[in-house]
C-alpha cells in the first residue's frame, strides 16, 4: 500500500511498566514527611486521570477506594464519583459492581485486580490472528500497541481520528514493523488491504458497544468488503444490559454535545463477527454471558 504517511521504528519493551511506575508516583505522591496523599486527594487523582492503560487505572481506583472501606455509604459515593469522571470505561464499573457486592470488600478490590492484571486477552488476539495478516483499527489503543509488540510479522493501518497515531507509532513499532496511518476520509480505501478489521472496546453490552468515534462507518465498510470484524473486550469491558444501559446514560450526561463531536461512539454488534476475550474468540453474545458483572443499580 503506497501511503505516504508510513513509518517504521522501535520501542523499548519496557515502556508500560515505566509508565505504571510514573503513574503511581503521580497518583499516590508523598507528603514533606512520608505520609500518603489523604483519601479524598487520592481519589481526585484518579477520577481525573486521562490516557492510562486499563490495568494501570483500575489498579488506582482499588487503591483509591481501599481507604473507604467499612464505610458503606463512603465507598459507594466514591465509586460513583469516579465513575463521573470515567463514564465510559466498562472495567472500572465492572470493578465498583464486584466489590459492592462482596461480603470481604477489601480482598474483592484485590481480587479483581490481580484479574485485571493477569488478563489473557492480549495474548488470545496476538494467537487469534493469522501469519502476515493486516490489521485495520481506528484510532491507537493499548491492544494495538500490545499486539504490534507481539507479532512482528503484522502489518497495521491506523485510521488516524485524532492526530495521535503517528506519535504512537514511533512509540511502539518493532523495527522493521510496517504500519501505516490514514485520515478518516480513506477509511474505505484502506479497507480495501486489510484482511481484519480489529473494534477495541471501552464497554460492551448485549446489542452495542462503546469503541472510538469512526469505528461504526470502518465496520460497516468492512461488511460490505466482507473484511472480518473482530471486537476486543478485555476483562471487564463486557456487561449485562442493566450495567451497560447505565453507563451509557452516564455517558451521554457527562460527556453532552452533538454525537459527532465525541471521542466514543456505539457501534452495533451485528456488524461484529466475533469478539477476543481473555477466552479467546467467542460471539458477543456469549462475552456479555460470561461477564459476570453483578447487577448494582445504586451505581447509577
Amino acid at each position: 500500500m503506497e501511503i505516504e504517511s508510513q513509518r517504521v521504528r522501535s520501542a523499548p519493551s519496557t515502556f508500560l511498566c515505566q509508565v505504571r511506575e510514573l503513574w503511581g508516583r503521580i497518583s499516590c505522591p508523598l507528603g514533606k514527611y512520608g505520609s500518603t496523599v489523604h483519601p479524598i486527594e487520592r481519589l481526585r487523582y484518579v477520577a481525573r486521570a486521562t490516557h492510562v492503560p486499563a490495568d494501570v487505572l483500575a489498579r488506582e481506583t482499588a487503591i483509591a477506594l481501599a481507604d473507604f472501606v467499612g464505610d458503606a455509604a463512603g465507598l459507594l459515593i466514591a465509586c460513583r464519583r469516579i465513575l463521573d469522571r470515567q463514564a465510559a470505561s466498562g472495567p472500572l464499573v465492572w470493578l465498583a459492581a464486584q466489590v459492592l457486592g462482596a461480603p470481604n470488600q477489601r480482598k474483592a478490590l484485590w481480587d479483581v485486580v490481580e484479574l485485571l492484571e493477569d488478563d489473557r486477552t492480549p495474548a488470545a488476539l496476538a494467537y487469534s490472528v493469522p501469519d502476515d495478516a493486516v490489521v485495520a483499527v481506528v484510532g491507537w489503543t493499548d491492544a494495538v500497541s500490545v499486539l504490534a509488540r507481539k507479532r512482528g510479522d503484522l502489518g497495521f493501518v491506523i485510521v488516524d481520528t485524532d492526530g495521535n497515531a503517528e506519535y504512537q507509532i514511533d512509540r511502539f513499532a518493532d523495527e522493521g514493523q510496517t504500519l501505516v496511518t490514514v485520515d478518516a476520509e480513506g477509511t474505505a480505501q484502506a479497507l480495501l488491504d486489510a484482511t481484519h478489521l480489529l473494534v477495541p472496546f471501552e464497554a460492551l453490552g448485549p446489542n452495542r458497544g462503546l469503541a472510538p468515534m469512526g469505528t461504526f462507518q470502518a465496520a460497516a465498510v468492512a461488511r460490505h468488503l466482507e473484511v472480518p470484524v473482530w471486537g476486543v473486550a478485555s476483562i471487564g469491558v463486557a456487561l449485562g444490559e442493566r450495567m451497560y444501559g447505565g453507563l451509557v446514560r452516564r455517558w451521554n450526561e457527562q460527556v453532552g454535545g452533538p454525537r459527532y463531536l465525541r471521542e466514543l461512539e456505539e457501534v452495533p454488534l451485528s456488524l461484529v463477527d466475533q469478539v477476543i476475550t481473555t477466552a479467546g474468540a467467542v460471539t458477543s453474545a456469549d462475552a456479555v454471558q460470561n461477564s459476570g458483572c453483578p447487577v448494582v443499580p445504586e451505581l447509577f
